[in-house]
C-alpha cells in the first residue's frame, strides 16, 4: 500500500513568524536535546514532543528560551500547524490542517509541516521532564 501524500510548494515569507517552536531530526536530535535539557536545568520552562526511537524531537517555548542546534529550524504557529517561520506553504497551512490531522491521526494534537517532512504527536502539556528527554 502506497503512503498518503501531499503535494505542496514552499516560498519565503515577506514577514517571519514569531518563533514558537524548534524542531531537529536525525543527528541533529541529539545536538537539540542537549541544549534543551541545559536551558531546562537553567530554569527555562519548555515543553518537548519527541518522536518514537528519538527519530525527531520538536521544543515548544517562549523565543527567548527555545534551544539552539546546528541544522535545527524554529517554526512558529499558522493556522493551527508549526511551520518554518521563514516559509510559507501553499495551500495555506488553514487548509493543510485537517488534512494532516487525517494523515497523521492526531486530531488534536501537535502538527509540525517542514519542507518533505510531517511531524506529528501528542501536544504537549507538561514541561520537559529530564529524566524522559535524556537518551535512552
Amino acid at each position: 500500500m502506497n503512503a498518503p501524500s501531499l503535494s505542496l510548494r514552499w516560498r519565503r515569507r515577506d514577514d517571519p513568524l514569531p518563533a514558537a517552536a524548534v524542531a531537529a531530526s536525525g543527528a541533529v536530535v541529539v545536538e537539540l536535546r542537549t541544549d534543551t535539557l541545559m536551558r531546562v536545568t537553567a530554569g527555562a520552562r519548555l515543553r518537548a514532543c519527541i518522536g518514537r526511537e528519538q527519530s525527531w524531537l520538536i521544543v515548544l517555548g517562549d523565543p527567548a528560551d527555545l534551544p539552539w542546534a546546528d541544522g535545527a529550524v524554529y517554526l512558529g504557529w499558522d493556522g493551527g500547524v508549526l511551520v518554518p517561520t521563514l516559509a510559507q506553504p501553499w495551500p495555506c497551512a488553514d487548509l493543510l490542517r485537517e488534512p494532516l490531522c487525517r494523515l497523521t491521526d492526531q486530531q488534536a494534537g501537535l502538527i509540525a509541516l517542514l519542507p518533505g517532512l510531517v511531524l506529528a504527536g501528542p501536544l504537549p502539556q507538561e514541561p520537559v521532564d529530564p529524566v524522559r528527554l535524556a537518551p535512552s
